[in-house]
């Protein structure tokens, strides 16, 4: 095997393949090794998100939803979100479509091999594994740098989720609930979501915004108790479980040194929307940018052009979650019932003007938000917690 390319890719999940595939498919010429300790093919995580362009991924959609629903104890509101439409993809699909077509491109290596190290150097840069060194002109990493675990007293969102099937009609697959508070909220904000494909299987997860995981039963009790008590389902089969833990942290891709040769990409470079935790739609524009700089034999920066002014929307809303969990149903509340749901889609897009955006905001309860610009500006609010212990079901 040779031990020089003109592309790594270290990492083979969501953002490394995608960057591979756009590679592929905008033409680029130079060699490309993929790194990764084993080769993707388990559903391990279920990507949603929405769009209102066709995507590469359309014929690999497990469901599409052109109807979404919020909930809280006092009211429940279903609006078509037109022109959007609501997508769930599953992971191994995924994978397997996008291996099938790296197998057929002549300058792309898959190798799996677990990375020890990766190194910038004068004319690019090395990866070592446990058993071979392979060195690069450009190397693309979503692999976590140890120095980047979640940190004690910093969001984030983590979830529990059931595949399930019914034995009676339950659901309606044409509409998804993509956020449900009817659930005790101890202080955080903790809500429910359903993507039904079909009137008796559905994706149903438990989802908490805070700072510390919960334990492996308090996730199962949220969950058997949504089914039974607020959904009323009386008899349901558990197919598969998801479990996921997303930091709710700005980290947009750093600047490399003028000669480096190492670059972040996926949730460490960014493509992750710190206030909501989407990431598949952002990752993709990511790994095509890149894969374009690539070909237009460009320096490559993966840092997504987005306004600076909602990163500050942003940072609000996580110093509130963090601070204060306990006010995020009460906000989110007014926000779906205030606003139609397509123009906050399109502002979780960031494609908003700014006379939109105002009237977003101004649909929220302002005080949260202005003691959030304070504490933002002096730096007032400081805890000391443990960091949190990831829970696997």
């Amino acid at each position: 095997m040779k031990q020089h390319f003109d592309c790594i890719i270290a990492g083979g999940g969501c953002s490394g393949l995608s960057l591979a595939y756009y590679l592929v498919e905008q033409g680029y010429l130079g060699d490309i090794l993929v790194l990764d300790r084993e080769q993707k093919s388990n559903n391990d995580r279920t990507w949603c998100w929405w769009s209102k362009s066709p995507t590469p991924f359309d014929s690999l959609f497990t469901h599409q939803w052109q109807y979404l629903r919020f909930a809280d104890y006092h009211s429940q509101r279903i609006q078509s979100i037109d022109p959007y439409r609501y997508c769930l993809l599953r992971s191994a699909d995924f994978y397997h479509f996008i291996q099938q077509r790296l197998a057929l491109a002549p300058n792309v290596t898959c190798h799996q091999a677990d990375i020890r190290s990766i190194e910038d150097a004068e004319t690019g840069a090395i990866v070592r594994t446990e058993n071979a060194i392979f060195s690069g002109e450009s190397v693309f990493s979503s692999i976590p740098k140890k120095s980047a675990t979640i940190e004690p007293n910093k969001l984030i969102q983590h979830f529990a989720g059931y595949w399930i099937e019914t034995a009676e009609d339950c659901f309606d697959p044409g509409c998804a609930s993509i956020m449900d508070f009817r659930v005790p909220q101890h202080n955080d904000t903790r809500f429910c979501y359903v993507l039904p494909t079909s009137s008796r299987r559905a994706l149903v997860e438990f989802t908490v915004f805070s700072t510390q995981l919960l334990s492996e039963k308090a996730y199962t009790t949220a969950l058997d108790k949504y089914l039974s008590k607020t959904l009323k389902i009386k008899y349901w089969e558990v197919l598969e479980k998801e479990f996921g833990v997303i930091p709710m942290q700005i980290m947009g891709a750093k600047p490399t040194k003028k000669q480096g040769h190492i670059f972040q990409i996926g949730t460490m470079g960014g493509a992750v929307k710190p206030s909501t935790g989407y990431a598949f739609a952002r990752i993709q524009e990511q790994a095509k940018q890149v894969a374009q700089q690539l070909v237009g034999q460009k320096k490559p920066d993966p840092r997504l052009g987005h306004s600076k002014r909602f990163e500050f929307y942003d940072q609000l809303l996580l110093d509130i979650l963090t601070h204060r969990g306990k006010l995020g149903a009460p906000i989110f509340s007014k926000l779906f019932q205030r606003i139609d749901f397509p123009k906050i889609l399109k502002f979780l897009d960031e494609d908003t003007h700014l006379g939109e955006e105002i009237g977003i905001l101004a649909s929220l309860p302002p005080v949260p938000f202005l003691q959030a610009i304070w504490a933002f500006y002096l730096g007032t609010n400081k805890f000391a917690a443990s960091p949190p212990n990831p829970v696997r079901i």
